[in-house]
């Protein structure tokens, strides 16, 4: 403990107040906590008329008083018991009991104003003109007033306030204890974390850091203490920017990635969040920085993007040769080709575009991801478009025995959209639907236009979706639904997450990467719309093929998007 520690660091000043009124009730003296300079820290406590309106009504008075109140506390220092003494002011009879914590005197509990025998006029007088009292005569009539005690009684009084004051000291030693503590358990805390943390002064210079700082930059923490932590910065220009927006109020923490350097001069990439902490008058006391090495999540961004690469160009490049190679088998330009060979080229035809399509889909997923998705608009005819995806997945329609019926209840609607993509997105649903329908069932696919403030249409969407629908725009919409096992209500909106599965008591669950309803959902968006799934009206609880509804829903006319 530091010897700079003050009582009041460990006791409030209200404590100390409440434990001086306990002590005047029980002895009727006069009493204050005193710091070792006779200054008051606590109230002055029942102080007499006499003390309070004369010996410390004056300057040269007061610091009598307080001269005497710290003679009587260093005494019984040295004694190490309390002390009764003269007053060093005006005479009378005082005691002194000293506050030590952990060996330190911290202060003193300082009572008394009491008298043993009466004291002369003259010498009162003379005590009274050597600290500048005016009124003689008031001086004279309240010094008669002072109460006489014996000292063997006072002697008595002095020993309970020994007792307070062991009191005292119990106090703030258990506070100390419980500071340390704490100390100990923040530090624990601080050093187990994997990030490092430091402190900063308003220079701008590490004053303490945790033990992970001499894993990350290789200094022993008396090296790396003390230094400016610009020094320990490639490129401290983009702190220097932050430091300058916090000193002037514009943030209160600033995040920012750099490149940091070890002792032995390797450099690596961190992350640095740094928040201003402000002194009592609100100015700048320093600063605590939370520094990351993320060396490891640069590697794995590093390998997502070489992943995409592979993908983009090591496997759609072999997709579209086998693409050429089965279109240029099926035209029977090498050889004629019956009909069953024809269908079976046709099937791998699709099921190769359909492995496109997934390479397709996670490339776009990456590019809305690092935000560089972007529309291709044309015209084009939507009802043609889910049209041609049920004749290329007419052999796996039949390959379950599934029946289709498509009712365009709009003959004809002409959206303005990405068509490569919408296509992959009516592909994928209906490609869904296949995949969890019964053998023998039925996929029904409808679409129509629908005016943003039909209020059924309105009601059908779901309420999170609502806000997406404008009053204004006339709107596309495409329900596919199946016959299928359907979508237990809670994964309804999880099953267009990236990467999310779920799997059914029947054992059918999602197939593949889980990228498919997520491509759905971002192209949908991208062209200001909505698509969501639900249970079917009018299925029951216990059928055990509710089946699915998936909703499509776009803008019929331009709009914001993309």
């Amino acid at each position: 403990m530091k010897q700079s520690l003050q009582l009041l660091d460990l006791i409030p000043k209200e404590k100390l107040d409440e434990i001086l009124q306990a002590v005047n009730e029980a002895c009727g003296i006069g009493s204050v906590i005193a710091d070792t300079s006779g200054r008051p820290i606590s109230s002055e406590s029942n102080f007499s008329r006499f003390c309070k309106n004369y010996c410390r009504a004056t300057e040269q008075g007061r610091s009598r008083c307080y001269m005497s109140d710290a003679y009587g506390g260093k005494m019984a220092m040295n004694q190490k018991e309390p002390y009764v003494y003269d007053c060093l002011n005006a005479g009378l009879v005082d005691c002194a009991t000293p506050i030590i914590v952990e060996g330190h005197h911290l202060g003193n509990l300082n009572g008394g104003q009491v008298l043993e025998e009466p004291i002369p006029d003259d010498e009162a007088i003379a005590r009274a003109r050597s600290i500048d009292i005016k009124d003689i005569d008031g001086y004279l009539q309240a010094l008669r007033k002072i109460p006489r005690i014996k000292r063997t009684r006072l002697r008595k009084i002095v020993n309970l306030m020994s007792v307070i004051t062991q009191t005292i000291s119990d106090l703030g030693f258990q506070k100390i204890l419980l500071a340390k503590q704490s100390k100990e358990y923040l530090n624990k805390l601080i050093n187990s974390v994997s990030d490092c943390i430091i402190s900063i002064d308003a220079d701008f210079n590490v004053v303490m850091s945790n033990e992970v700082c001499f894993e990350v930059f290789g200094y022993p923490l008396a090296e790396f203490h003390g230094r400016s932590f610009l020094d320990f910065l490639q490129n401290g220009e983009a702190i220097s920017e932050c430091k300058a927006r916090l000193d002037s109020g514009a943030m209160d923490n600033c995040r920012v990635e750099l490149t940091a350097r070890r002792k032995d001069s390797t450099t690596f990439p961190v992350q640095v969040s740094i928040s201003r902490v402000n002194d009592e008058d609100g100015g700048v006391a320093g600063y605590v920085v939370v520094l990351r090495d993320v060396t490891e999540e640069k590697q794995a961004e590093k390998m997502k993007e070489d992943l995409v690469g592979m993908l983009t160009h090591d496997m759609r490049n072999p997709i579209l040769a086998i693409n050429k190679t089965l279109e240029l088998l099926s035209t029977g330009k090498l050889g004629p080709v019956n009909e069953n060979q024809g269908r079976i080229m046709k099937l791998a035809i699709t099921t190769n575009d359909q492995l496109g399509s997934m390479v397709n889909a996670f490339l776009d997923i990456f590019r809305d991801d690092n935000g560089r998705f972007e529309l291709h608009r044309h015209r084009c005819e939507i009802n043609k478009v889910i049209s041609l995806c049920i004749e290329e997945m007419a052999l796996f329609l039949e390959d379950k025995k599934l029946e289709v019926s498509f009712d365009a209840q709009t003959p004809e609607i002409e959206l303005h959209c990405d068509l490569f993509r919408i296509k992959r997105t009516i592909g994928n649903l209906l490609s869904n639907a296949i995949n969890y329908s019964v053998t023998g069932g039925r996929i029904m696919i409808s679409t129509r236009i629908a005016g943003g403030s039909e209020p059924g249409f309105v009601s059908s969407v779901p309420e999170k979706h609502r806000d997406r629908i404008r009053g204004d725009r006339g709107y596309f919409l495409a329900v596919i639904r199946d016959t299928g096992y359907g979508i237990p209500e809670e994964h309804q909106e999880s099953v267009f997450e990236k990467f999310f599965t779920v799997k059914t008591e029947e054992g059918l669950g999602r197939r593949g990467i889980g990228l498919g309803l997520a491509f759905c959902k971002l192209v949908a968006e991208a062209h200001d719309g909505v698509i969501f799934c639900r249970t079917p009206s009018g299925s029951s609880v216990g059928d055990r093929t509710p089946g699915v509804e998936f909703h499509l829903i776009l803008p019929h006319h331009d709009g914001d998007a993309r």
